[in-house]
């Protein structure tokens, strides 16, 4: 089955949901208001491939069953009060093997997380408390592909002798 992008936000969401401290949680350049503070927003920022993808031999049919990695970055910012500790929460609930089998049962694998930074931000004339994190997931994608069969196959086979000619003459066809 190919990817579904919505259905990994959706398993990222509660995930953030559960372990970022009764904070709400919404996707980033989402069109709706700005939540009540404080509040972590998600951003998947990058989806790469991961090597070649894995070509099996094709069915019967000509179909072949592809699979690939795939490798994309979470970008976290939390916004007001104990935006550090609330990211710190986030990163520790990834080292918990509950969390980890969730994820993975979704289709979700944890690779890394990267350092959590204060980007705290001047917003008319006052500062705002906020502090940011990537996470590095991969997850597989699969997809089908119709390679088609070869039906009849033709083979011409015309040999000749020095002086050009035909001296063998013969035309083989494979079903």
């Amino acid at each position: 089955m190919p990817l579904n992008f919505e259905t990994i936000k959706t398993n990222l969401y509660s995930w953030a949901t559960a372990n970022s401290g009764g904070a709400s949680v919404i996707f980033l350049n989402e069109n709706a208001p700005r939540p009540a503070q404080p509040y972590v927003t998600l951003f998947l920022s990058s989806l790469n491939q991961i090597g070649e993808d894995y070509t099996p031999e094709s069915d019967v049919n000509g179909l072949v069953d592809m699979v690939g990695d795939r490798e994309f970055t979470l970008q976290i910012q939390t916004y007001g009060g104990d935006c550090i500790t609330r990211l710190e929460n986030l990163r520790s609930s990834l080292q918990m093997q509950t969390v980890l089998d969730t994820l993975r049962a979704n289709g979700i694998v944890f690779v890394n997380h990267f350092a959590i930074s204060d980007v705290t931000e001047l917003l008319d004339s006052r500062f705002e408390k906020r502090a940011a994190m990537d996470v590095l997931f991969r997850i597989g994608q699969n997809y089908t592909d119709n390679l088609g069969l070869i039906q009849t196959v033709q083979v011409e086979e015309i040999y000749q002798d020095a002086g050009g000619s035909v001296v063998y003459n013969h035309t083989i066809t494979i079903p």
